[in-house]
This record gives structure tokens, sequence and C-alpha cells, in this order.
């Protein structure tokens, strides 16, 4: 068995690991093709993961985050396009979807004049600029609740499958 590290500086792949018990060698064997050797090096900061590393430390985690995390901070596309998502419970996601859809409603009729024309003029991006903030925060909570489900999914406390079944007979609605 390991020695259980005394490390402050942890990074989030780290304190994960720990999290579920895990020594590296344990991880590993989770794992298809990351050694402890690559998961020290990760953790130590020595090594940025590469998002198939990601992947399997986030299933073997239980932590799905790990990705949105590794996109968010450590991917160059992502850092650019990919918000960070906190983890939330599912009431509060709930809230904030509905909250972001009551406060975008009034102004799809002011979104739908300002794009008739196929441009944003100048006099129309305060207005534009105030819609699109509203719709990423939508987008934020919608993309909050798919890691809950992911989350909840991984505790087996969902069925992914049933779901999943669920939703391709709306599709053929």
């Amino acid at each position: 068995m390991g020695k259980k590290s005394t490390r402050e500086n942890k990074n989030i792949y780290q304190i994960s690991r720990e999290y579920q018990g895990l020594t590296r060698e344990k991880a590993s064997d989770l794992m298809v093709g990351v050694s402890p050797a690559r998961i020290e090096k990760i953790e130590y900061e020595t090594l940025t993961p590469a998002p198939y590393d990601v992947v399997q430390m986030a299933e073997a985690y239980k932590r799905p985050d790990l990705c949105n995390y590794y996109c968010s901070h450590q991917c160059e596309i992502g850092e650019k396009y990919v918000p960070e998502i906190e983890i939330a419970d599912l009431s509060s996601i709930i809230l904030e979807t509905i909250a972001s859809l009551d406060e975008i409603n009034p102004l799809t009729g002011r979104l739908i004049q300002i794009t008739r024309d196929g441009k944003i003029t100048d006099d129309e991006i305060k207005d534009f600029a105030l819609i699109s903030s509203k719709l990423d925060e939508i987008s934020l909570a919608i993309n909050a609740l798919n890691l809950w489900v992911d989350k909840t999914a991984v505790e087996h406390k969902l069925n992914r499958e049933l779901l999943a079944l669920e939703k391709e007979k709306l599709k053929k609605k």
C-alpha cells in the first residue's frame, strides 16, 4: 500500500484520486494505459495530461467534472470556448435555469428585431450584448444540469440508459 501524501499544493487530479481512497497503483489498475508514474507526473504538474488521461481519471475517480476542468483550464481551445461549470445540487440548477429563462423571455422580441436584417448595428450592440449574456447563463445552466446527470449516473443514482431511451422517444414525436 502506498504512503499518504502530505504535499500541500495538491491539484484537482490528486485530490480526486485521494478522495476515492486510491493509491496511484490502484488508480492505474482502474485505467487503461495510464501508469502510476504518469499519474504522479500529472499530479506533480511535470506533465500536462492528455484528454485520454483525463477521461480515464474521470471514470476511475467517479468525477465527470474533471473533463470540464481540463477543457476550461488546460486545453488551449477549451480555455477560450468552454466555461467552467460548477457542480451544484439539482434544485439550484433548476432554479437558475428557470430564472434565466424568465429573464430572456421578454427579450425575445428585441432579439428578433436586432437579427432580422442579418446584421447587428452599433445602436443594437448594447441590447444584443445583454441578450447574449442571458443566453450564456441559460447555456451554463443546461451544462450544469448535464454534468449533474453524469455525476448522478456515475454514483448509480440515475438510470442513464432509461433516460436516453425516453429522450430518444421524444425526438421521434
